[in-house]
C-alpha cells in the first residue's frame, strides 16, 4: 500500500531483515554487514523515501538490532543477486546505520509497543504514533550498555 507522503517530513517503519528461512548471523554487524549500507526490498518501495528511519526488525530471532536511516531517495532495481537472497530482494536503497547492537542485546518484538499480529511477512511496515519513540530509547539503551561492556569486559572473539 503506497500512503501520501505530500508535506511530511521523515517517517518510521519496521524493516524485516532476513528470512524465516536464513536468519541473519549471530554476529550481524559483521557477517551481514552489507545491511549497514543498503537495505533490500521484495517489492518496490513507493512509500518510503530519503530521511525515512528503518527499525530492522530481525526475521526470525524476532528482535530489533538496528535503526538505519535512508540516504537517498533512489531506488535501484538491482538486476544482480542479493548478496543472500538472489531475486527475491531486488529493490535496493542506500542506509546509514544509526544504532546497531548485537542480536543478544537487542530488544525483542514482544517488549515494543508493536502489536505482533502486524508484524506477519511484512516488507516494511510504517510505525504508528507512539511506536518508535519507545524502541529509539531501547536500542539506545541496549548501545549504552554494549559499548559500556565492551570497554569493561573482555573483547568477545567469534562464536
Amino acid at each position: 500500500m503506497a500512503h501520501n507522503r505530500a508535506g511530511t517530513s521523515s517517517w518510521a517503519w519496521l524493516k524485516g531483515v532476513g528470512t524465516q528461512e536464513e536468519w541473519l548471523e549471530r554476529d550481524w554487524r559483521f557477517r551481514n554487514d552489507y545491511l549497514l549500507t543498503n537495505i533490500w526490498f521484495s517489492k518496490y518501495p513507493r512509500s518510503v523515501r530519503s530521511g525515512d528511519l528503518l527499525v530492522y526488525y530481525a526475521v526470525g530471532w524476532q528482535v530489533m538490532p538496528a535503526i538505519v536511516q535512508l540516504v537517498s531517495d533512489d531506488v535501484v532495481d538491482e538486476k544482480v543477486e542479493h548478496p543472500k537472497h538472489g531475486e527475491r530482494f531486488r529493490w535496493n536503497m542506500r542506509v546509514r546505520p544509526v544504532v546497531t547492537v548485537d542480536l543478544d542485546r537487542a530488544p525483542r518484538l514482544k517488549e515494543s509497543p508493536i502489536e505482533s499480529s502486524r508484524v506477519k511477512r511484512i516488507s516494511h511496515l510504517l510505525l504508528r504514533p507512539g511506536e518508535y519513540a519507545p524502541i529509539q530509547e531501547m536500542l539506545l539503551s541496549a548501545a549504552r550498555d554494549e559499548t559500556d561492556w565492551q570497554l569493561t569486559g573482555p573483547f568477545p572473539g567469534p562464536p
